[in-house]
């Protein structure tokens, strides 16, 4: 071999070496730029399962959070059922109570306030019946009412021609021999309007007054058909006993009447009623208050 060829196959070793050195450098390279990526995605693996590992024990917290809400749940609907059954069964009383109560009220309203025997009973009712347009009667108290307006004129205690007769047919009940052991007790009322009229203000001068003097005159008619006066109590409320709210703009007739009320005797308890025997057509103001000229309740 000459020393050309020896030079050359020197070189093409030379070359070769040089070859692997930059192979094995290269390499090295190629190791060193990937350790560093190894070690970020290791990094990122192990946050990635802390992470993960964290949210399996809040999973689990959350589970057992949830669960103790479940039983809670359980517990409030198993009182909210016993709260229902409460209920009903306190439904059950109150419909009872009201059954109760309507039947109460029912006997209470079923009750008499004033026993009246049954021939007077009778007979008051006819008399109502008769006269409906000037006479009411309420059983339950004992009661005759004559509607003021259909009795009397305005602002007067004249007693008009139909309210009379209904008067003297209460005093032909009154003197039968079953309705012997009853008084007569007779309440006059007004309504609140104040008098107008010169005459009747000068006549009454208050309608307490005008509302005794129509009872008194009520009082006269039943003791000239016979009742005697100790059987009688003659009372004048004015417009302080109103069925109705007393208003300006009237609509209170009904508060303008005077009231009959059938009571037992007083006589067998020893007490005396007054009477109005002053005439019904002196001035007020000349009058001398009685000494029970209003009721005392």
């Amino acid at each position: 071999m000459t020393s050309y060829g020896r030079r050359a196959r020197g070189g093409a070793w030379g070359v070769a070496l040089l070859g692997m050195v930059g192979i094995g450098v290269l390499g090295l390279g190629t190791v060193g730029c990937a350790n560093p990526k190894i070690d970020k995605y290791q990094q990122i693996n192990q946050t990635s399962a802390s992470r993960i590992e964290q949210l399996n024990q809040d999973v689990k917290t959350l589970q057992t959070t949830v669960e103790r809400k479940q039983t809670r749940i359980d517990e409030l609907e198993g009182e909210v059922g016993n709260l229902k059954g409460i209920r009903t069964s306190l439904e059950t009383k109150v419909t009872d109570i009201k059954s109760r109560q309507a039947s109460l009220q029912k006997a209470i309203g079923n009750l008499r306030l004033v026993s009246l025997d049954p021939e007077t009973d009778r007979a008051l009712q006819a008399l109502a019946a008769q006269h409906s347009n000037v006479v009411r009667y309420d059983s339950t108290q004992g009661l005759v009412t004559f509607t003021s307006d259909l009795t009397f004129g305005s602002g007067s205690d004249q007693i008009k021609t139909e309210a009379a007769e209904g008067l003297n047919k209460l005093a032909e009940i009154m003197l039968s021999s079953t309705a012997t052991g009853y008084d007569i007790r007779i309440v006059g009322h007004t309504d609140n309007q104040r008098m107008s009229n010169p005459a009747t203000l000068r006549k009454f001068g208050t309608n307490r007054h005008l509302s005794f003097y129509r009872a008194a005159a009520v009082e006269k008619i039943l003791r000239e058909a016979g009742i005697p006066g100790e059987r009688l109590e003659t009372v004048g409320w004015g417009e302080y006993r109103p069925l109705v709210p007393n208003n300006a703009r009237g609509g209170t007739a009904s508060n303008r009447r005077v009231e009959i009320y059938i009571v037992p005797t007083s006589a067998q308890s020893g007490t005396t009623a007054y009477q109005a025997d002053a005439p019904v057509d002196t001035p007020a103001e000349e009058q001398t208050p009685p000494a029970r000229r209003y009721p005392s309740k």
